[in-house]
């Protein structure tokens, strides 16, 4: 979580302007006019709180995406861009168990990232499908890619439901995320036994509602979680109470507050997660 601008700051063009520059990426424009039509669901009284909550939106780019990629691959122990160097074979593989799901985009992101999109390294990308015919064993490595991971739930629903019995040779296993709140990570390691390699990690600073998140006051998320209750009843707090506010410029997560991604006739989403 960003650090926000101090109270009674004016929501003027420039701090506006720095707001759709920074989201300027995001799959579905934020435009001024979004912001105004946004901020204007606040009573005028919480548009100063309302702004605080844009300044600490943590929006991740496309460029940090791919940044993240490279960093945490090239710090896995065995891995190298040279075949003859690399420690046993190694399978990349998108989690996903169902089409259209976000591990998808993130492989092809992370294939581009790490400069293997040669056809000469078609053999290091497979199908989660295929992995049981990979035959991979114990000196061997597959690496699950994905965006992210809020409580872990998915994954090791997932894990326990359809991967797990993809590897029985029992080779080195590696979940690549951009970012993961620790929650998540341990919850992950603990379930499925997969080594969670997040480039960034959220604790319980970044939850807004939590005691440990010192940038607003018990009153000013107090009304927050009325405008979020308006905006999402049955997840005020986003899934699994996270409170988080974090953006990736091609989603935003389901665990971050509903004020900013929820999009109904009660509410107006800035960052709409669907068409």
């Amino acid at each position: 979580m960003k650090i926000p601008r101090p109270r009674g700051t004016r929501i003027d063009a420039a701090r506006v302007s720095a707001w759709t520059e920074e989201f300027a990426s995001y799959r579905h424009a934020v435009t001024e006019n979004r912001i105004d039509r946004w901020l204007e669901q606040f009573e005028t009284g919480d548009r100063d709180l309302a702004s605080r909550i844009l300044d600490c939106v943590h929006f991740i780019p496309y460029e940090q995406i791919s940044a993240a990629f490279r960093s945490v691959l090239n710090g896995l122990p065995g891995w190298s861009f040279n075949e003859n160097e690399r420690h046993g074979r190694w399978r990349f593989v998108a989690f996903s168990t169902s089409a259209g799901e976000s591990g998808d985009s993130m492989l092809h992101q992370f294939r581009i990232a790490n400069n293997l999109t040669s056809t000469r390294f078609n053999g290091l990308f497979v199908h989660m499908r295929d992995l049981l015919h990979e035959n991979l064993g114990a000196e061997d490595t597959v690496v699950f890619v994905d965006d992210f991971a809020g409580t872990g739930r998915q994954v090791c629903d997932a894990w326990v439901k359809d991967v797990a019995e993809l590897l029985p040779g029992d080779p080195t296993r590696y979940l690549i995320l951009v970012a993961a709140s620790t929650i998540a990570r341990r919850t992950i390691t603990e379930t499925t036994g997969l080594a969670v390699a997040p480039s960034f990690e959220l604790t319980e600073s970044d939850d807004i509602f939590s005691d440990q998140c010192t940038h607003f006051e018990a009153r000013e998320k107090r009304v927050l979680l009325e405008y979020c209750t308006k905006a999402d009843r049955r997840l005020p707090k986003g899934y699994g109470d996270c409170g988080f506010v974090i953006v990736f410029a091609h989603r935003c997560p389901n665990n971050t507050i509903p004020v900013l991604h929820a999009d109904h006739t009660r509410w107006i989403a800035l960052f709409r997660r669907h068409h």
